[in-house]
């Protein structure tokens, strides 16, 4: 744990910085995404490059580079040279959560990236199958004691294990993971009652809550969401173990390690005018992001604390890399 905050400061200090051009940016910039096409990382990447594209008066192009846990999109974004024109769009786990399963290949690229703003963050609802006659997290809590319950997930270290090895920790049920690889696979086995339950994305089961067959019953950040109205966050339920319960993430834009400030700061004023847009932000919806765009700064942050947070999760569940 020591180590590993001591690694986060390091990767997260200042480095030699590559002199800002006179005007920025000089050519088409390339967006990388470390994920597949048509998920929700790569939409949000669509939406900002087209709104940040005609702000920046250069065309950013969205490139899908999936595969071994986001880990080879990132790295093509750390050999880059950090002048602003090769970035990477990812899921805030790559930081927070790949060095504990993946040490030897994140400690190839972490060190090499730095985060440069928040595009979002977001929680993901409990939730179980309507027949399964649980209303409530209390109710599941007492059902979870008196039966073997399994929950789905997208994969091995994905949010959705990482919020449910969490809940499990905290309130000392047992529950099988049944790990698919990508959430449309927890959410079909959801539907088939081959699981009883997960964390899952709130804009996806949204549909299934309303068609009657699932039942949303906390949500997992500290932040209401408005896809589910009605639905608690787990610190409302009045629940002692859960009173402080969060398990939110992040979509972070990224760059290679030293960047200039100038060229930093171009991307804070540009993405700030972009989530003020009232069309971008209709078209982020669906995936159920409402947070406002926050700069590098506090993107440093949030990787600091996320990545402490996990830490132990991870430690006690044995949660390993696939």
């Amino acid at each position: 744990m020591i180590k590993f905050s001591l690694f986060c400061t390091a990767l997260l200090m200042a480095g030699a910085s590559v002199a800002a051009p006179a005007e920025y940016p000089t050519r088409p910039i390339r967006l990388i995404v470390n994920s597949a096409p048509a998920g929700p990382v790569d939409i949000c990447a669509r939406a900002i490059a087209t709104y940040a594209g005609k702000l920046l008066g250069q065309t950013v192009i969205v490139e899908n580079r999936p595969g071994a846990a986001g880990i080879i999109g990132a790295k093509v974004v750390a050999k880059s040279v950090p002048d602003g024109h090769t970035l990477l769009m990812t899921l805030d786990t790559l930081l927070t959560v790949n060095p504990y399963l993946y040490k030897r290949l994140a400690n190839d690229v972490i060190p090499h990236l730095e985060p440069l703003s928040i595009a979002g963050s977001f929680g993901l609802a409990l939730t179980v199958r309507s027949e399964l006659g649980v209303d409530t997290v209390h109710d599941l809590l007492r059902y979870a004691r008196s039966h073997p319950i399994t929950y789905s997930s997208a994969g091995y270290g994905s949010p959705g294990n990482l919020a449910f090895e969490k809940f499990k920790q905290i309130t000392g049920i047992d529950a099988t993971h049944v790990p698919f690889g990508g959430s449309p696979g927890a959410i079909n086995a959801l539907l088939g009652d081959q699981i009883q339950a997960g964390f899952l994305s709130a804009s996806a089961v949204q549909p299934h809550i309303k068609a009657g067959k699932f039942r949303a019953l906390a949500i997992s950040s500290r932040e209401l969401d408005p896809d589910l109205p009605g639905v608690p966050v787990m610190a409302q339920l009045g629940l002692e173990p859960l009173k402080d319960f969060e398990a939110a993430f992040a979509f972070l834009v990224m760059a290679p390690r030293g960047m200039s400030r100038d060229i930093a700061a171009k991307w804070d004023e540009t993405l700030a005018q972009v989530y003020a847009s009232p069309e971008f932000q209709a078209s982020i919806a669906s995936l159920g992001m409402r947070a406002p765009f926050s700069g590098h700064a506090v993107a440093k942050e949030w990787v600091q604390t996320q990545a402490g947070s996990w830490a132990e999760v991870i430690e006690s569940a044995g949660i390993k890399g696939e």
